[in-house]
């Protein structure tokens, strides 16, 4: 059958690797949903895929011992950390751009959009994988970021019965449970339950947290040609919204890391989610398939924050005492995205094509209220000393600040050719979008802002298979983005292109594979906020980011496996309304970004060590010359395969208590990365 095979995303494991990773492996039913999961929409292995792809698989989770994607990243090549609002969101940069000031990149599950809204950081309980794929890419996910897209592939029902459960205790008191169960309950259903249940303190004063997820999934396989699956994710996500310490004169690291700006009294923000997607998947003849599914997500974020205020409202010329603001955030959504897609795979003048055309439809509303009490410039209020806090003062009630309704609508045609010719394989694409917004300011007398685009966004690009073991690759592609009003305004679409050049390679059998890839991109009409008042954005920024970006991978047969990364970003402000912006870098794209992984087997015994380096950074996006020094950190682990079927796991991350900054918004919302903590796990299967 055309569409069984599986998507290759690693080299296949050797005896030793499995022996390492020994236990129940996620067991795909049929291949027919893989190729239309994966973010590249087929099953062309990576190195024939002519575009810069990264995937970090299951074995690579559970080797890092990873809970969240934040602890991730690192090994993805090119992508760096930005505001996470407090904590409360995945917020990253690809390749130096980081897309909508809220959402962040263009992040995808099962190929279906999934950051609208407010949502919380990813859990990997439920992740098969991590896919990557670096620069231009909406001729295909539509969504129009060029620095790349991030899609997620959900594990789904197994073939066989198996389980998993996990117990782990950590520094602060964390506590975090999960349990994995599959397999079929019938010749033709099969149905799997995962859950997590987390919970305790942070290095930050009375910061606590805790963290409730269920996620059920059934899969109906009736005939070998037909699939029905439903997938659904319920998560509780509570903790207080903690901005992180203020900047003393400058100085990023003046305060204690572990001093709390926000007030106790305030309690812990709510985010409450549920995911559903249902798929058909349908393989109509030998060589032609359809996949038809919907993708739905209703959501809120809601609860209190007191935080540092900014400018003369803020940090005061004492160089301690800081003003606050009091907030409070009821901000509630929903989304429901349907997507068909007709593949066919054919022989055609001698050419071997694989083709896809679809059709997609995206439905968001988000309801955004926003309540704030702040001092006057020169005259703060709710104020504390940053080196000697006092909490517990009394804490109005805000008035209202904002309060907007926004509908999102958009309408996509794609379709893509991916063409093979002996050693070449071409691809080429291209996506109608149609875009509309629609906002209600409900404190400007219901103003009614409507923003409409839409275009043409092409793709082009080529590998050329040298030889077995290395291939040459360019692409090319446009993006467009729509930008959201601001409230008061409405703004015109956000316009990229991305070109990138490089080379795969897959050495000794296959023990060493990697990529290197030299990109730039432009991005026309970025919207940059005010700072005065981050609230309200102008917009005739130009960007450009330019850089080169390497991965490499190895297995080898005495049991050592390793992942390294570096990626040398250049991206900076070419063009803006505040001339002050023209040549600055954007705001915390290090201009040097490498990691460094190693695990060695040794018997039952594995051991493995990290290097993370981050350089300097802007601090902030106003030019206002706040910068985040560099960084360094190490991380050890160790784990003990007790019997085939229990280990015992040890991670000690900072290993030397490294004081480092790991993103900022600005100078008064500044985040320390944790100090050096220790965490140990017990994990069987059945």
């Amino acid at each position: 059958m055309a569409h069984g095979a599986h998507a290759q995303t690693a080299p296949a494991p050797k005896a030793e690797d499995k022996a390492q990773d020994a236990g129940p492996a996620d067991v795909v039913v049929t291949g027919l949903r893989d190729a239309n999961a994966s973010i590249t929409g087929t099953d062309t292995p990576p190195n024939r895929y002519p575009q810069s792809l990264r995937i970090i698989d299951q074995r690579m989770i559970d080797r890092r011992g990873a809970t969240r994607l934040d602890d991730m990243i690192a090994l993805a090549g090119g992508v760096s950390r930005q505001n996470d609002f407090g904590g409360l969101w995945d917020k990253y940069a690809i390749r130096g751009f980081a897309g909508n000031e809220n959402s962040g990149p263009d992040i995808l599950i099962n190929r279906f959009s999934s950051n609208l809204g407010f949502n919380a950081p990813v859990d990997v309980a439920t992740v098969e994988r991590f896919e990557f794929l670096k620069g231009a890419a909406a001729a295909l996910s539509g969504l129009g970021e060029p620095g790349g897209s991030l899609n997620i592939v959900t594990k789904e029902p197994t073939a066989t019965p198996q389980g998993e459960a996990t117990l782990s205790y950590g520094s602060w008191n964390r506590v975090r449970a999960t349990g994995d169960v599959s397999g079929p309950v019938s010749r033709t259903l099969s149905a799997r339950l995962i859950g997590v249940m987390e919970e305790g303190d942070s290095f930050r004063r009375y910061v606590h947290t805790d963290r409730l997820l269920i996620a059920p999934s059934l899969s109906f396989t009736p005939s070998q040609d037909l699939r029905f699956l439903y997938q659904a994710e319920f998560m509780r996500n509570r903790a207080p919204m903690d901005r992180g310490v203020a900047a003393i004169r400058g100085e990023p690291r003046a305060m204690d890391r572990d001093t709390f700006l926000g007030e106790p009294a305030d309690g812990r923000i709510t985010q409450r989610m549920l995911w559903q997607q249902g798929s058909v998947f349908a393989a109509l003849t030998d060589r032609i398939a359809l996949e038809a599914g919907l993708s739905s997500r209703d959501g809120f974020l809601t609860g209190y924050a007191t935080q540092p205020d900014f400018g003369a409202r803020g940090v005061q010329a004492d160089g301690r005492t800081i003003g606050r603001a009091r907030r409070f955030h009821d901000f509630r959504w929903q989304d429901l995205t349907a997507r068909a897609e007709l593949t066919g795979k054919f022989d055609w003048l001698g050419l071997s094509h694989d083709i896809r055309i679809g059709v997609d439809r995206v439905r968001h509303g988000l309801d955004f209220r926003m309540d704030q009490a702040r001092g006057r410039p020169g005259a703060p209020i709710l104020t504390i000393d940053a080196f000697d806090p006092v909490y517990g003062q009394p804490l109005p009630v805000p008035p209202r600040f904002t309060h907007r309704y926004s509908s999102y609508r958009s309408e996509s045609v794609y379709a893509q050719d991916l063409i093979r010719i002996g050693d070449v394989t071409a691809l080429i694409g291209a996506r109608w979008n149609s875009f509309r917004e629609t906002m209600t300011n409900y404190l400007r007398g219901d103003l009614r802002l409507d923003t409409v685009d839409r275009g043409v966004t092409p793709r082009a690009a080529l590998t050329w298979a040298a030889s077995p073991q290395f291939s040459l690759f360019t692409s090319w592609g446009q993006s467009l983005r729509l930008n959201p009003s601001d409230g008061v305004s409405s703004f015109d679409a956000e316009r990229s292109e991305s070109t990138e050049v490089g080379a795969k390679y897959t050495l000794f059998g296959g023990a060493l594979t990697g990529q290197t890839a030299f990109f730039t991109m432009t991005k026309r009409n970025v919207l940059n906020p005010n700072a005065v008042d981050v609230f309200v954005k102008t917009q005739i920024g130009r960007q450009r980011s330019r850089g080169v970006e390497t991965v490499a991978d190895w297995h080898l047969a005495g049991g050592l496996t390793g992942t390294a990364t570096y990626t040398y970003t250049d991206a900076t402000v070419r063009n803006d309304k505040n001339t002050a912006l023209i040549g600055t870098m954007l705001s915390n794209v290090p201009k040097h970004l490498a990691a460094l992984d190693l695990h060695q087997r040794l018997g039952m015994v594995t051991l493995g060590a990290g290097v993370t380096h981050v350089g300097a950074r802007n601090g902030d996006p106003f030019a206002s010359g706040y910068r985040l020094p560099a960084y360094t950190t190490v991380r050890l682990d160790a784990s003990w395969a007790v019997n085939p079927r229990f280990d015992v796991r040890v991670d000690i991350e900072n290993l030397f208590d490294t004081y480092y900054i790991a993103s900022s918004y600005a100078d008064v919302w500044t985040m320390p990365g944790a100090p050096r903590n220790v965490r140990v796990t017990l994990r069987g299967r059945f």
